[in-house]
């Protein structure tokens, strides 16, 4: 079974009977812009497309003998230097035998009392590579479910183990991401062996498979009115700085940047969504692609020294500011009533705004229906490798589609309700991403800019009779190349989801004298 089948089936073995093309167009839009919006009727499952969305992971299967059978030490170099794991079987080669007996007895002890403390105190490792010698410090944690914990430095509330700090070495002489295998001489004491040997690597991507949790689900509630509840905030009575779930997992992809993480904000819109969010966006936005690569804003934390001590498990310490990872992708889910807030035009011009209404019953009632669609993944993206929207890929259009986007754009400028450049850019970046993933048949484009028209071009739209009937119209007709809109059928255009979108407010606007994109 290849990638793609295995994406789609995980929603059907799920109970889930969405389109091809919807589940297309989600990876699509996610990959070409990490912050996509979920809208529509309650009860419609959009909140499961997001939480069933599965990256095909690395086939272990496949890894060769000699890398399944060995267990190498290996520490990877991060940019937190939070704590991390070693895997259960080496610990026989960490330990003498007393200790290793010695870690048994507490360990059931501990569990027998329900303590998920430390269990035991912090072992040294003495590690020595050609730039001089290093301490890793280890020890037991949470006895019902045994882990074998890893700092790269001292803990501040560790009164009792000899001082240890290898970040200042790891960060002098070696890369964020850098793998390096330990080779035992002598009672916890290891020289470096290698740097980055790709059987070492596999094996430890192995274990950071099945202990890397790479999806997060935080529910949005009504009283947020700032950013603390994703990105903390200094206590005062515990005088640590508290991170919350978001940041955690923030944190946790900057220390994994080889793999994508994925995070859902669901019930987005019950709480005005600048007011807790728009630094991220800001910060998200700032990235510029360069000749060295990527760059980016920084997110102020707190106004302390370089780094607070915290509340976390696995950050001790954390800096006073922080760039949101490249491999992190959100999803906000949204529904619209009295309940919610409306989103303003910033946030709506910084995503893809996917609106899910369509109810298939014949299909979720056991039914199966061929999906026809052109429009279907025969590649799966690849969400490791980043890429910023930029001129050069409104440069590779087709000299047909730009002239049709500046025509289109002409039209709503005259209503002071044209896109910039940022918008444009986003469109050429989907229509890249989908030449690459499905293919370039002009029928495949012209379906990628109707997406793109109606979730970047058009959920801006809000207004009263007098601002929007004659944009709508004038954009109707062009779209459909008709000259009546009563004559117009959606389905017989090039454009079928947008203009279908546009008739439904156009005749909304026509009975209210009010209509709104997003409903």
């Amino acid at each position: 079974m290849t990638e793609v089948e295995q994406y789609f089936k995980n929603y059907k073995d799920a109970g889930f009977h969405f389109p091809n093309s919807l589940l297309t167009n989600y990876a699509l839009s996610l990959v070409s812009k990490p912050f996509v919006i979920l809208s529509g009727i309650s009860g419609t499952g959009k909140t499961k497309i997001a939480q069933l969305f599965r990256v095909p992971k690395i086939n272990t299967d496949i890894l060769p003998d000699a890398v399944r059978d060995a267990n190498p030490l290996s520490i990877k170099v991060t940019s937190e230097f939070g704590r991390f794991n070693f895997p259960q079987q080496i610990l026989s080669d960490l330990l003498t035998e007393e200790e290793l007996q010695d870690w048994e007895t507490k360990a059931e002890e501990y569990k027998q009392r329900g303590n998920i403390g430390n269990f035991t105190n912090t072992y040294i490792l003495n590690v020595e590579d050609q730039f001089g010698t290093f301490k890793l410090g280890f020890y037991g944690q949470r006895a019902v479910s045994p882990l074998l914990r890893v700092r790269f430095f001292k803990s501040n509330r560790d009164k009792t183990s000899p001082d240890y700090d290898a970040t200042e070495h790891l960060t002098k002489f070696y890369k964020v991401g850098d793998v390096l295998e330990l080779e035992k001489t002598g009672d916890k004491r290891y020289i470096v062996k290698s740097v980055n040997n790709d059987l070492v690597k596999k094996k430890l991507t192995e274990f950071e498979i099945s202990s890397i949790e790479n999806h997060c689900f935080i529910s949005v509630r009504s009283d947020w009115t700032d950013n603390n509840e994703l990105l903390g905030y200094f206590n005062l009575i515990e005088k640590k700085y508290h991170v919350p779930s978001f940041l955690e997992f923030v944190l946790t992809a900057r220390n994994n940047p080889e793999y994508p993480f994925f995070v859902i904000l669901d019930e987005m819109n019950l709480s005005k969504v600048e007011h807790y969010f728009s630094d991220i966006l800001s910060c998200s936005e700032s990235r510029i692609q360069t000749a060295e690569g990527i760059t980016q804003e920084s997110i102020v934390l707190h106004n302390g020294t370089d780094r607070l001590e915290t509340d976390s498990e696995n950050f001790e310490f954390i800096s006073n500011k922080i760039e949101i990872p490249f491999n992190l992708f959100i999803t906000g889910t949204v529904n619209i009533d009295e309940s919610t807030y409306s989103f303003s035009p910033k946030v709506l011009d910084r995503a893809n705004v996917i609106e899910f209404n369509d109810v298939d019953l014949l299909a979720y009632g056991g039914k199966e229906i061929e999906d026809t669609s052109s429009f279907s993944l025969q590649k799966f993206p690849d969400f490791t490798q980043v890429t910023v929207p930029a001129k050069f890929y409104y440069e590779l259009l087709s000299d047909e589609i730009k002239s049709f986007l500046v025509d289109l754009n002409a039209i709503l400028k005259n209503h002071n309700l044209h896109f910039g450049y940022r918008v444009a850019n986003e469109i050429a970046l989907y229509l890249h991403n989908t030449k690459k993933f499905i293919g370039e048949d002009s029928t495949i484009l012209m379906q990628a800019i109707d997406y793109q028209l109606i979730q970047k071009v058009f959920p801006k739209l809000n207004g009263d009779y007098a601002t929007l009937e004659e944009p709508l119209r004038e954009v109707i007709l062009f779209l459909s190349g008709d000259s009546e809109i009563s004559n117009v059928e959606a389905q017989k255009t090039n454009f079928p989801n947008t203009i279908k979108k546009l008739k439904n407010i156009y005749s909304k606007l026509s009975k209210t004298g009010y209509a709104s994109f997003i409903e």
